[in-house]
């Protein structure tokens, strides 16, 4: 060894140095909400995802307001909604049943945060029964204020045959 070049000797040793050291969590990472211990916030933002869950289930506009941002937008497979539009069409749309699942959380940022879920709901919508289907929703909360409220919510519907695949 002693009649080896430095950096034959050094370059094994800057190989081994980084799985030595702890990882290091970069700004904007992914955490899973359902894998170990959701954070405080994680937990705060999914309670507020699933009470604008259960306000349009109960057709309560009120709380529905106070969780939705008066700029924000809906975007089904049918289109694009503001949240006055979603307020008028409130009414029309019953959610009988739903199951959100499968957490996964983004923050870009201090004051951002995502939430990719599944979701699987039945209702009717204007009195007409619309089979259970199963969605991806993805929503973006933002601190306005001293506040969480969605900014964003998109709506995807599943494939029957990705669906099939999906884990259980």
């Amino acid at each position: 060894m002693k009649n080896l070049p430095l950096w034959r000797i050094s370059l094994p040793l800057l190989l081994f140095i980084p799985l030595a050291l702890p990882a290091q969590k970069p700004a904007g990472a992914v955490s899973q909400a359902t894998a170990g211990s959701p954070s405080s916030l994680d937990q705060r933002v999914i309670a507020n995802e699933r009470a604008v869950w259960e306000a349009v289930k109960q057709k309560d506009a009120v709380r529905f307001s106070e969780l939705v941002a008066d700029d924000a937008r809906i975007v089904f497979d049918t289109g694009i909604l503001t949240k006055s539009d979603f307020l008028r069409s409130l009414p029309d749309r019953t959610i009988l049943d739903y199951q959100l699942e499968s957490f996964t959380v983004l923050k870009p940022n201090d004051q951002t945060v995502i939430l990719i879920y599944k979701a699987t709901r039945s209702g009717l919508n204007k009195g007409k029964p619309f089979p259970p289907a199963a969605v991806h929703e993805g929503s973006v909360w933002v601190l306005r204020k001293g506040k969480w409220v969605a900014v964003l919510n998109q709506e995807t519907p599943i494939a029957p045959r990705v669906l099939a695949a999906l884990p259980k």
